[in-house]
C-alpha cells in the first residue's frame, strides 16, 4: 500500500512538472534551463543540451522572428 502512495505521488509531481513546462513562457524555460545547467551533474548532459536547443529554436520561430514578419497581412473575411 505504501509503494502504491509513493508511485502515486511521483505520477502526480511528474505531471505538475510538465504541466507547468508546458504552461510557461519561452523565457521562463530558458531561465529554468539557466538554473539546471548550474548544477554540477547535469552540465554535460546531452538531454538537457537537445533540450535548451529545442525551446530556442521555438522561441526564434515566434511571431516577428522571421524575415517574412511584416509581410503577412491580417485578410478580412469573406462576407
Amino acid at each position: 500500500m505504501l509503494l502504491q502512495q509513493i508511485v502515486v505521488g511521483a505520477l502526480v509531481a511528474a505531471c505538475a512538472l510538465y504541466s507547468a513546462w508546458r504552461l510557461a513562457g519561452a523565457r521562463m524555460r530558458l531561465r529554468a534551463l539557466e538554473r539546471l545547467e548550474s548544477v554540477p551533474g547535469l552540465r554535460s548532459a546531452a538531454w538537457l543540451a537537445r533540450l535548451k536547443a529545442q525551446t530556442l529554436a521555438r522561441f526564434s520561430a515566434a511571431c516577428g522572428g522571421c524575415s517574412q514578419a511584416g509581410v503577412h497581412a491580417i485578410k478580412p473575411r469573406p462576407r
